[in-house]
């Protein structure tokens, strides 16, 4: 018997912590489920699953160095596939540029002249989702992270997030024959 634990039992300890191994979890599952080819033309789950590891690298990159979540990753990567055919093409020239730039900053990236309307397109379809927690517009909206949109980052020491809604500022049309309540004193 251990004298920290009167049981006799031992905790285990592991190399891994439990955030990582659950990202990398997430990681790899998506890219199974969606049979790597799927979500980025790949045949592969391996490859999907590298894919996914650069294109959270890039959206940090994008927004500002911000450390984001590796399984939203994945899901904003293949919702902004599912609501542009051409996201992974766009994403890919896009990783690449910025690669080949040697920029260090989103800042110093979007200055450049050369930088083309397609690119700053895919930019803004990235950073929008992560800022917002949304891909898509109006009726195609998709939602993929209320609570964990990055606006609420400014503001999360001071603010509690609500954890339910269809999305930032998402409040629905008064119900048809409600009246509001009179402000004014009977007399």
């Amino acid at each position: 018997m251990s004298p920290s634990d009167p049981d006799g039992f031992e905790p285990v300890q592991f190399p891994l912590s439990r955030r990582a191994l659950i990202g990398g979890a997430a990681i790899a599952g998506a890219a199974f489920a969606l049979g790597g080819a799927a979500l980025l033309g790949t045949s592969n789950a391996f490859a999907a699953a590298a894919a996914s590891a650069d294109f959270l690298r890039l959206s940090e990159f994008l927004t500002g160095g911000q450390p984001l979540e590796p399984g939203l990753a994945t899901r904003y990567q293949a919702a902004l596939a599912r609501h542009d055919a051409k996201f992974g093409e766009a994403w890919s020239a896009l990783q690449r540029y910025v690669a080949d730039s040697k920029e260090t900053s989103v800042d110093s990236l979007l200055a450049r002249a050369d930088l083309g309307e397609p690119l700053r397109k895919t930019i803004t379809q990235i950073v929008s989702a992560w800022y917002l927690g949304i891909v898509g517009n109006d009726v195609d909206a998709e939602l993929i992270s209320y609570a964990q949109a990055l606006m609420y980052r400014p503001t999360q020491d001071v603010l509690v997030i609500p954890t339910y809604g269809g999305g930032p500022d998402s409040w629905g049309r008064k119900p048809a024959g409600v009246v509001a309540p009179s402000t004014e004193k009977a007399a």
